[in-house]
């Protein structure tokens, strides 16, 4: 834990790094899965089996309610929010 603003200045500086780092490390894997999805997609496969891996590609669907909407048709449905808190971290 840190005791002084060096160590402080220190970690922030240590955070943005890897933050940094972070990001870019996901960007790479998300071109790496566009390409992966892209040879998939141009032979026209869903899966695709090497020496030491095997790939597929499926689409997925997520479902969600129109709270604007449901709450035209219902009214209010402040009674069956459920709140959750949680602590976040902004550095700039």
């Amino acid at each position: 834990m840190c005791k002084t603003m060096k160590e402080l200045e220190m970690m922030v500086s240590d955070y943005r790094s890897l933050k940094a780092l972070k990001e870019e490390i996901e960007a790479e894997l998300a071109a790496a899965q566009n390409e992966i999805i892209g040879y998939l997609d141009a032979n026209e496969k869903q899966t695709e089996k090497g020496k030491d891996f095997t790939i597929k590609v499926s689409t997925c669907e997520r479902r969600t309610l129109d709270r604007k909407k449901l709450e035209a048709d219902l009214g209010s449905l402040a009674d069956y929010d459920r709140v959750s808190q949680y602590r976040r971290l902004y550095v700039k």
